[in-house]
C-alpha cells in the first residue's frame, strides 16, 4: 500500500538523558578519562555548582549505567557546549546524537538563542555529528590543542533552529 513504507518498526532509544548528579562524577571522569586532555574529577565535580550551567548524563536503559555526558553553560542567550563524551564500548550508538538533541532543546526551552562549541580539527565523527544537528562552522584556532597538539573547529547553531 501506498505509505507503508514509512510505518517502520523503530527500536525505542536505547539510553535516556537525566540531569547529571554528584553520585554520577566518578563514572563521568572515568569515561572523560579516555579522552585527550580530559578533566579531572574536580573540574567535572565542579562544573555542577557554576551558575548558568547544565550537564547531562545519557544512561543505558539494558544496564542502567552512564555511558556518556555533556556539559556546558549558558549566559545572556547563548550558550557554550564545554564537554561531551562517551564510553568507547558505547559509542557508535545514538548516545552522543542524543546528548546533543537533548542538550539543543533544553537551551531552547531555556529561551538560549545560540549554542557554540569547539572541537579538535581531527576529531571527524564528532564533527559530522555536530554538523548533522545543523552547526556551522564559523572559524579555526590554528594549534589550539596542546596534548596532542591540534587545531580547534569553531561551530555555532542557531537554537531556534532545532532539528
Amino acid at each position: 500500500m501506498k505509505g507503508e513504507r514509512f510505518k517502520e518498526e523503530r527500536e525505542p532509544c536505547a539510553f535516556f538523558i537525566r540531569p547529571m548528579a554528584v553520585e554520577d562524577i566518578g563514572v563521568v571522569t572515568a569515561i572523560e578519562s579516555e579522552n585527550p586532555a580530559p578533566w579531572s574529577g574536580g573540574q567535572l565535580a565542579g562544573e555542577l555548582d557554576q551558575e548558568g550551567g547544565w550537564q547531562f548524563v545519557a544512561e543505558s536503559r539494558a544496564f542502567g549505567q552512564v555511558c556518556g555526558f555533556v556539559c556546558g553553560r549558558s549566559c545572556v542567550g547563548d550558550g557554550e557546549l564545554l564537554k561531551i563524551a562517551v564510553g568507547r564500548e558505547h559509542r557508535r550508538q545514538g548516545a552522543a546524537a542524543q546528548l546533543v538533541a537533548h542538550t539543543l532543546h533544553y537551551l531552547a526551552a531555556q529561551g538560549v538563542a545560540r549554542c557554540f562549541l569547539e572541537l579538535r580539527a581531527a576529531n571527524l565523527p564528532a564533527l559530522a555529528l555536530y554538523e548533522r544537528f545543523g552547526f556551522r562552522r564559523l572559524g579555526v584556532r590554528k594549534k589550539y590543542y596542546a596534548s596532542p597538539p591540534d587545531d580547534a573547529i569553531l561551530l555555532e547553531k542557531n537554537v531556534a533552529l532545532v532539528s
